[in-house]
């Protein structure tokens, strides 16, 4: 035999007060008649499905159930609570007053009916619950209803078969096996793969290699409450999203607020109206389903803007993007201190003409991929491609001009130092020079980040006069860069709308 449960916050030794111990026989009793009024809930779908003619007769039989349900309950509720004696006394002579009598009467129609509709499990498992309820409340403080072996076996630890794998998946945990056989029965009729559990603990640990979509939660059970449960995952980063739905047999509304305000997403009184619990949980479902689109669309939306913004980082400085980001639009700026360089691809027109153009496109893409590598290394700015030239910029976001001079030197020498091993075997020629630049956006729809002035001139004429494999500087550049390189003059050379100028090589960098 069992005792009534106690909650978990009491131990064996306490004694409850009259009232909680009124509350905990009232849910325990209203738990058994949903087991009988549940079987019969999904009977009547089957009769109404099949018109069967015994439709109407079974219907009063089930009123008369839940008739019984609430005037048993309302007995309890206007029974004595100047002690816990005094309490059972009364309840003890109710049940054998009011309901005991009505459930032989309900037992009867039952059994003529079984007679009619014809022996099936559902019909079985309602004249089983009612032979319970009725052991029950001859003994009301003695034992909870037990359900015949026939019944406790027939409960689906785990319903799968059959069901779509990818489909949704509802766990359900209530420390009754016919509670467990009942709903899994339902919610098996709707296609759902059912897994259920008699305890908070044993469900926590499935969650984690039992993915599930809904869960089903009985509040009063054993060593872990349903509210402990619910409580727990809600904290849990990995389950928090799961919906909750209470199912249970208790009319306590501080107990269930207590639920809702904890992360359930609503509750539903045993027993239960079989169109409430599919309406219930299909509402649950869907919107699981929809909260798991929007991660995913979000998800894809996130990808998609950092797709977006490392398009932009391709092609545009950091400081621009954060103007565009902020004000949508970017004026044109005047850059002081910057360092221009051009990396050209010696007689690339020829070798056009002379080999494969797949060819000629493949070791392009790979040689101005490293070229946009070696830019990122040493922090310059690709500002474009023009045919097979190469064009970036340093120190566009402020510091000194010696350090963008020395970041488009080391980026120079990467440049040379990479074509020479490159398989297209094409040399380059790099120029670079330093000044002051305007920058700003070019065009509206495939707008690019450029820059102008006579520093940009001048390192695109540098470029050109300058040997193969080889990084060319204009005076004003080397002597800036002074102690910090190793190098030679070529001589003076005759650019175009320059005049006379003195070019440099600069061969490598000094160590220290």
């Amino acid at each position: 035999m069992k005792a009534i449960p106690m909650s978990p916050n009491e131990t064996e030794n306490s004694t409850p007060t009259p009232e909680k111990f009124r509350s905990k026989f009232r849910h325990d009793l209203r738990s058994n008649f949903s087991v009988l009024i549940g079987f019969g809930e999904v009977l009547r779908e089957d009769l109404a499905q099949a018109k069967n003619p015994n439709l109407e007769e079974f219907d009063t039989a089930l009123a008369k159930a839940r008739l019984l349900l609430d005037d048993t309950i309302q007995m309890i509720n206007h029974c004595s609570l100047s002690s816990i004696a005094a309490f059972q006394t009364e309840v003890k002579n109710g049940l054998r007053r009011q309901t005991l009598p009505e459930l032989r009467a309900l037992n009867e129609r039952l059994t003529q009916l079984e007679e009619l509709i014809g022996e099936q499990e559902l019909v079985t498992n309602i004249l089983e619950a009612v032979r319970q309820l009725t052991l029950r409340c001859h003994s009301p403080f003695e034992r909870r209803i037990e359900l015949s072996a026939n019944i406790v076996a027939q409960a689906p630890m785990s319903k799968t078969d059959g069901l779509d794998p990818k489909g949704p998946r509802v766990m359900v945990i209530d420390d009754e096996p016919h509670n467990l056989h009942l709903i899994g029965t339902f919610l098996g009729r709707l296609s759902l793969s059912v897994i259920t559990f008699t305890s908070g603990h044993n469900a926590l640990r499935a969650l984690e290699t039992e993915p599930c979509d809904l869960i089903l939660l009985d509040l009063h059970m054993p060593a872990m409450s349903g509210l402990e449960f619910l409580k727990t995952i809600k904290a849990d980063d990995r389950y928090k999203d799961i919906p909750v739905l209470v199912v249970t047999a208790s009319d306590d509304a501080d107990e269930l607020t207590e639920c809702i305000e904890a992360g359930a997403v609503d509750s539903l009184a045993k027993p239960f109206h079989t169109s409430f619990l599919k309406a219930r949980v299909q509402t649950s479902l869907e919107l699981q389903s929809i909260k798991r689109r929007e991660k995913q669309y979000l998800h894809e939306l996130n990808y998609q803007k950092n797709r977006a913004e490392e398009f932009l980082a391709a092609i545009l400085p950091r400081d621009i993007i954060d103007e565009l980001n902020q004000t949508g639009e970017v004026q044109p700026k005047r850059y002081e201190n910057v360092c221009v360089l051009f990396c050209d691809i010696v007689g690339f027109t020829k070798s056009c003409d002379s080999e494969d153009h797949v060819t000629i496109i493949s070791h392009l893409q790979s040689l101005f991929s490293a070229f946009e590598a070696i830019a990122d290394l040493h922090n310059i700015q690709k500002i474009k491609t023009i045919g097979d030239s190469f064009m970036a910029v340093a120190g566009l976001r402020g510091g000194s001009v010696l350090l963008a001079e020395l970041q488009c030197v080391r980026a120079g020498l990467d440049m040379v130092t990479t074509a020479a091993s490159h398989p297209s075997g094409w040399q380059v020629r790099v120029g670079i020079h330093s000044g002051t630049v305007t920058g700003g956006l070019v065009g509206s729809r495939q707008f690019l980040f450029d820059i102008w002035g006579d520093t940009v001139n001048m390192a695109s004429r540098v470029e050109g006069a300058g040997k193969p494999q080889s990084l060319t500087s204009s005076k004003k550049t080397f002597e800036s860069l002074g102690k910090h390189i190793k190098g030679h003059s070529l001589g003076v050379f005759e650019l175009k709308g320059k005049g006379q100028q003195e070019l440099f090589a600069i061969e490598s960098l000094h160590k220290g």
